[in-house]
């Protein structure tokens, strides 16, 4: 393919380590996105997560009733509406394969103009398995629906119907319907929603060898257009350690080795298998392809370790691009087999080079106080260089090392990462931000003082916000900032109490008033709500007004309201009538943590929410997230349990 790798690594050196610290250093959780800034967006059915559809279940009874087949083929015609169709559909494919006497019925469903009925009908046809090969044809034409999550469906469906089918030898005519869905499938591995494209991958998997899917994630990668390169790294690099066989084999072709090593880089350690290739990578062809190798080492970190002596050897090389990434990617490995050479650099002409070098060695050797303290001083330094991206790679290294630090050098540590939240570069207040909440109860001294900043409150909310527990000790300028005449800071307060969890009680009377004001801005009061479930059980006061706000207009009002009513009353049985819809239609919102709390719910509820079964099944695989498809998965096993 024609690439231009400096499109993306624009210089060797400064701005990779300054990536890669990121990466690599103990990933740090982000601040979540605050539920007093959702919006009417997470209703939106498009924002559906959905799943690969499962294999019919093993035990499904072999004379299960065919005449109740019939009644639901018979229910399914006279329902009124879409939401009758979509119910009355899942109980069909809740009997799996001895479904098929409705096979006809459900892909008439195809056609229906709503396309949650669409891609509930295409789930219940490929939950029948193998005797549903019939309907592949139609199944492939919804390939190209207009709606993503039918796409999704689809290519779920027809990987499920293949990998059903364990005959060993496969009739022709049978072969050549199968032999045909695979052109369509490899077309939706590029669509243009994420979702679809991992579920088109992930049925190719089901059609072809692992040798024979090389050549279609070669095309992905290979492809000149860089729009659809990355579209395909970030699924790939989504599906995770799922996705390595294709990745280790699309780094044997010279066209796609380079984006193969780039997607193997963000899947970070679950990438260990891939090693081996990537250390021969790292020894030949273009720089550019072998600093990649490199970089994807590091990421791997530990696991990675058997390919210490190639990255020593490009670290010893003449090869000057190759040594920044080399001195970084041994101390993510913790190799000593560098320490040598590490060494010689730390005490180079090269200041940035030799603080990475110093670093390295402070976490091969964590116990060396004196290699510590040199690498501490040497990126303290740079938190003043005049690089941006210099600086950004001082906050991440001394953010790295922090966790071996006494308590009164990691307190000032975090007063210079507050000095630069404010820093002229986005990327290096991004990491000072990220460095604090690594820090916790150390940071929040500072942060509370901060809080009286106007220019620097939200921010520092979202970073108490994503502290959660820890920042306890600000919860009294918390809850006086529940009072300020600002909105925003109002809502961003009122999520970083939720965050703190039963440890805010003492906000539930401010909080309780808010969410009762029905003059305040709507977003404020969902995130007041909000923050009254995650108190849970001691918030008790604000029940009742809570399951007022849960018959509300405003569906997100009443979903945020009847989810926090839930928290508070988790053995309430009244207000699953009213909170399992609500909870289903929230698995399809756009906003990360609305998808996870109403999964963590839905699992709460327990057998009562069987009803979801089918959407949390779908979240649980095709999620963009993997705590939301953890907290579905949890939720499944939790219901499902006798």
């Amino acid at each position: 393919m024609t690439r231009q790798p400096h499109q993306f690594l624009s210089a060797v050196g400064t701005a990779v380590i300054a990536a890669l610290f990121v990466a690599g250093c103990t990933k740090t959780k982000q601040p979540p996105q605050p539920v007093a800034k959702a919006t009417a967006e997470a209703k939106s059915e498009a924002a559906a997560n959905v799943k690969q559809v499962p294999a019919p279940a093993a035990d499904q009874p072999a004379d299960a009733p065919t005449i109740a087949i019939g009644d639901l083929v018979k229910k399914l015609a006279a329902a009124a509406d879409s939401g009758e169709r979509v119910l009355v559909i899942d109980e069909i494919g809740a009997i799996g394969q001895n479904a098929l006497p409705a096979l006809d019925a459900l892909v008439a469903a195809f056609a229906d103009a709503d396309p949650r009925v669409r891609w509930h009908a295409t789930r219940a046809v490929g939950l029948i398995g193998e005797d549903a090969r019939s309907a592949l044809p139609a199944i492939v034409k919804l390939l190209t629906d207009a709606d993503p999550i039918v796409v999704t469906q689809a290519a779920a469906a027809l990987g499920t119907i293949r990998e059903d089918d364990g005959r060993e030898q496969i009739p022709a005519a049978d072969a050549a319907t199968y032999a045909a869905v695979i052109d369509p499938l490899a077309g939706a591995a590029v669509h243009p929603d994420g979702r679809a494209r991992r579920a088109a991958v992930r049925a190719l998997r089901r059609y072809k060898s692992l040798a024979d899917m090389g050549p279609i994630v070669t095309k992905q990668l290979a492809d000149a257009d860089p729009g659809v390169v990355i579209s395909a790294l970030q699924t790939l690099a989504d599906m995770g350690d799922d996705a390595v066989p294709l990745l280790t084999e699309a780094l044997k072709d010279p066209k796609s080795r380079y984006w193969a090593e780039v997607a193997l880089a963000e899947i970070g350690p679950d990438a260990a298998p891939a090693t081996a290739v990537l250390a021969q990578a790292a020894e030949e062809g273009a720089t550019e392809e072998r600093l990649q190798a490199i970089l994807s080492l590091a990421a791997i970190g530990e696991p990675a370790a058997s390919a210490a002596p190639v990255v020593v050897k490009a670290l010893d090389s003449e090869d000057a691009a190759l040594h920044l990434p080399a001195a970084f990617a041994l101390g993510r490995m913790k190799a000593s087999a560098g320490d040598e050479s590490l060494k010689k650099l730390a005490a180079g002409d090269d200041p940035f080079l030799g603080s990475v070098a110093a670093w390295s060695l402070a976490r091969i050797h964590p116990d060396d106080k004196q290699l510590v303290e040199d690498a501490v001083a040497r990126l303290r330094k740079g938190l003043a260089h005049p690089d941006p991206d210099a600086r950004a790679a001082s906050v991440n290294g001394l953010s790295d090392l922090s966790d071996t630090l006494a308590d009164d050098a990691r307190a000032q540590l975090a007063g210079e990462f507050l000095g630069l939240l404010t820093d002229a570069d986005p990327e290096t207040g991004r990491a000072a931000g990220a460095a604090l909440i690594r820090l916790g109860g150390a940071a929040v001294p500072g942060l509370r003082a901060k809080l009286a900043d106007p220019a620097l409150r939200l921010n520092v909310m979202e970073i108490l916000s994503a502290m959660g527990p820890a920042a306890k000790p600000a919860i009294g300028e918390l809850v006086t900032a529940l009072g300020d005449a600002d909105p925003e800071c109002r809502g961003d307060a009122a999520v970083a109490i939720g965050a703190i969890g039963a440890d805010a009680a003492e906000a539930v009377p401010q909080l309780q008033t808010l969410v009762a004001d029905t003059s305040a801005a709507d977003g404020l009061r969902y995130a007041a709500a909000y923050a009254l479930g995650k108190i849970g059980p001691a918030a008790a006061a604000a029940e009742p007004v809570l399951r007022e706000l849960s018959q509300s207009p405003d569906e997100l009002m009443a979903t945020v309201a009847t989810w926090a009513g839930l928290k508070i009353k988790p053995d309430d049985a009244s207000q699953f009538e009213h909170a399992i819809p609500l909870l289903r239609r929230a698995l399809r919102g756009d906003r990360e943590m609305v998808r996870l709390e109403a999964a963590v719910a839905l699992g709460d509820i327990g057998p009562a929410a069987a009803s979801a079964i089918p959407i949390l099944e779908l979240v649980s695989e095709e999620d963009s997230v993997k705590q939301v498809r953890a907290a579905a998965a949890a939720a499944l096993a939790k219901i499902r349990a006798k």
